[in-house]
């Protein structure tokens, strides 16, 4: 993590602990596992961490084109080369929240691949149930990512390579299902179906946190794609036993 510069006195969330202005480490600590000794936060860390919430939580009162670094900053409790120290623009702020982001995705989801015994029906309900709930939980910041791929060059290159590589698994995956005879896809080209299907949720996503949409309106979305996804497929929407 990178050395940090003087840290303000910040609560850390995940520990429920203030910062001393002196060290700019956490006084809130992990215990650990040889006699509760406590782990201090470096503050780079911390600020590094400062600048994201405060981006975060900006989104909530206004669109991230609107938000310029004086109100990162300001919201932060943090100088100016303070911030330039850890991103070299707001972009880069919302390029490493949509990574977080994806993360928590992929590790809600465990594997892309079909487990031994997952029906489809299961399949899609394990991705895109823990894709969605993960767009509930990061919503803002996805739905900024999305928008952002039109005018930030950088954002829109790592939106894509995460895609890719969800695509290229997932297209792997109908291949193995068709040579066995389990699926009958809709086209031999399994890489445009799954594209195409995976720009279909993205932005049926979208549209949901946009929209702030209610839990029986996810659902019935949420419903329809996976008709959609199952019947492109070409698998049957009966559950794992």
């Amino acid at each position: 993590m990178d050395s940090g510069l003087p840290a303000l006195v910040a609560t850390d969330a995940s520990a429920g602990a203030s910062t001393d202005t002196s060290t700019g480490t956490s006084t809130a600590a992990s215990t650990a596992a040889d006699g509760g000794r406590r782990r201090r936060v470096p503050r780079g860390e911390v600020q590094r961490q400062m600048i994201l919430d405060a981006f975060e939580g900006l989104l909530r009162e206004m669109p991230a084109p609107e938000i310029s670094v004086k109100d990162i900053t300001e919201a932060a409790g943090i100088k100016r080369p303070n911030f330039y120290f850890y991103f070299e623009s707001k972009d880069a702020v919302l390029g490493e929240l949509v990574g977080l982001a994806w993360d928590d995705w992929a590790e809600a989801i465990g594997s892309y691949f079909r487990r031994a015994g997952e029906s489809h029906a299961d399949y899609f309900d394990r991705l895109f149930g823990a894709s969605h709930a993960a767009w509930l939980v990061h919503g803002r910041v996805m739905v900024a990512g999305v928008q952002a791929t039109g005018y930030d060059e950088k954002l829109r290159t790592r939106w894509t390579t995460l895609v890719a590589g969800l695509n290229g698994q997932l297209a792997a995956q109908m291949g193995r299902d068709a040579e066995a005879g389990l699926i009958t896809p809709l086209s031999d080209d399994h890489g445009a179906l799954i594209a195409t299907l995976t720009d279909m949720i993205v932005m049926a996503f979208y549209k949901d946190r946009s929209l702030e949409s209610t839990e029986a309106e996810s659902a019935r979305m949420l419903s329809a794609l996976k008709a959609i996804w199952l019947g492109t497929w070409g698998a049957s929407a009966t559950p794992s036993r």
